[in-house]
């Protein structure tokens, strides 16, 4: 049997509250998708009919794209289904590659973090100004950063998750 490569490391079933959290980001996203999918053709349609169009059809649809994204991100990551480029990583030897490994998804966690703190600074700012968002829709600013913040957030603790598995897998391997 192969040693385990440290860019394409097996995955143990997570099991428990974290893997469902990330199913459930996934079937929301799904939902999500596939509900924008059907009120923008149905709009498309009513409006080639000549029919009265859903109101307000490219905001919903607008927002519905924003958190679709922000919760299919990391459901993404963590099923790999993100774009990597590891070309550099199949490369080099073992140690070399977890080190790498490691390293990139340290940063990733800070920027995910920092991100995160971010959007709770601007959801702060915009809930004490009383900012409110006119479109077909109003409502507070603010809940435009809530999508933002919860992506953030579970990709953050994707990539410590991720991150500790590498230093495991290199602490194992004498790296």
């Amino acid at each position: 049997m192969p040693a385990p490569q440290a860019h394409n490391p097996p995955e143990p079933a997570v099991r428990g509250w974290y893997g469902r959290l990330m199913q459930a980001c996934g079937a929301l996203a799904a939902l999500l998708f596939g509900a924008m999918g059907v009120l923008i053709a149905s709009d498309v349609v009513l409006r080639n009919l000549g029919l009265h169009w859903i109101v307000a059809s490219t905001e919903i649809s607008e927002y519905m794209l924003m958190v679709a994204t922000f919760i299919a991100a990391p459901w993404l990551l963590y099923h790999n289904g993100h774009i990597r480029i590891d070309l550099l990583v199949q490369k080099l030897p073992l140690r070399w590659a977890l080190r790498l490994e490691l390293l990139c998804d340290a940063l990733a966690f800070a920027v995910c973090a920092v991100l995160a703190w971010q959007s709770v600074r601007v959801a702060r700012d915009a809930a004490q100004q009383g900012a409110m968002v006119f479109k077909e829709w109003m409502f507070p600013e603010w809940w435009l950063s809530v999508p933002l913040l919860l992506g953030a957030v579970l990709l953050a603790m994707e990539f410590a998750r991720r991150a500790l598995r590498a230093w495991r897998m290199l602490v194992r391997t004498g790296g």
